[in-house]
């Protein structure tokens, strides 16, 4: 225990001092040593949210020709109904395999039995042949001779060509992005705030309005006819949806 009277008396004053400064050294050490994503934060939960959405649209030639034709056959004896249609196809795709542009594959393929009421039973069978181009002139034409052999037409569209597609979406994204800091800016400065940055951002892919619709003449389903048809335009679409964060301009 201390006995000196000076020292006991100056005692309580020294260490209240040194409480009121160790708590104010507390106090900046807090101040200076918030985050700057605590301030960020407390300033985004200050912010007005903008939403904005923005389309941007350009009209496209359809540059790719798809065709759909079948082979179809009948007959008692199944076995021999799928070796007509194996061989029917199997000229089929040599034709067209000739034909320089024209990308061919095979689609479905299906046997049936049918027994209709008071007749002997028949088994039919198809198999399609899908046939895409951007050389639609000399497909055109092959489509007129696989008639002639015999095929039937299931269908006839243009639609816009992958390649295209995928040219498009970039140069209308960097347009949507565009039209959407301008109008941010534009709303910005009406309300007296300033584009403080985005919050959120959703970018769709390239998409086509609708579905490629069959283009082809009536008169050109007659076997050996070569069909008519006319590509048309598609408009291509890419959507952005944003959120802006809005706020008092930063001095």
């Amino acid at each position: 225990m201390l006995s000196n009277p000076k020292f006991a008396q100056a005692q309580p004053r020294d260490i209240a001092n040194f409480g009121f400064g160790t708590l104010a050294f507390l106090l900046l050490g807090c101040v200076l040593g918030s985050s700057p994503a605590a301030i960020a934060q407390e300033a985004d939960q200050r912010a007005t949210v903008l939403h904005l959405g923005q389309t941007a649209e350009r009209t496209l030639l359809r540059d790719l020709l798809r065709v759909e034709l079948r082979v179809e056959e009948s007959g008692a004896d199944p076995r021999a109904v799928q070796s007509a249609i194996n061989r029917r196809m199997a000229a089929a795709l040599d034709r067209a395999r000739q034909t320089e542009g024209a990308r061919a594959e095979t689609g479905s393929y299906h046997v049936g039995e049918e027994r209709p009421p008071n007749r002997a039973a028949t088994w039919r069978g198809s198999q399609s042949l899908i046939l895409k181009s951007k050389n639609a002139e000399t497909t055109l034409k092959l489509v007129g001779m696989l008639q002639s052999d015999g095929l039937v037409m299931s269908s006839l569209s243009y639609e816009v060509s992958p390649e295209t597609l995928r040219n498009a979406q970039d140069d209308l994204t960097a347009e949507a992005l565009a039209a959407v800091g301008r109008r941010a800016a534009s709303i910005a400065e009406a309300t007296h705030l300033a584009v403080l940055r985005y919050r959120d951002l959703r970018v769709g892919n390239a998409e086509t309005e609708g579905r490629p619709v069959p283009r082809f003449s009536g008169a050109a389903m007659a076997a050996g006819a070569p069909p008519v048809a006319e590509p048309g335009e598609a408009v291509v679409r890419v959507t952005i949806e944003a959120e802006l964060l809005l706020g008092q301009p930063r001095t």
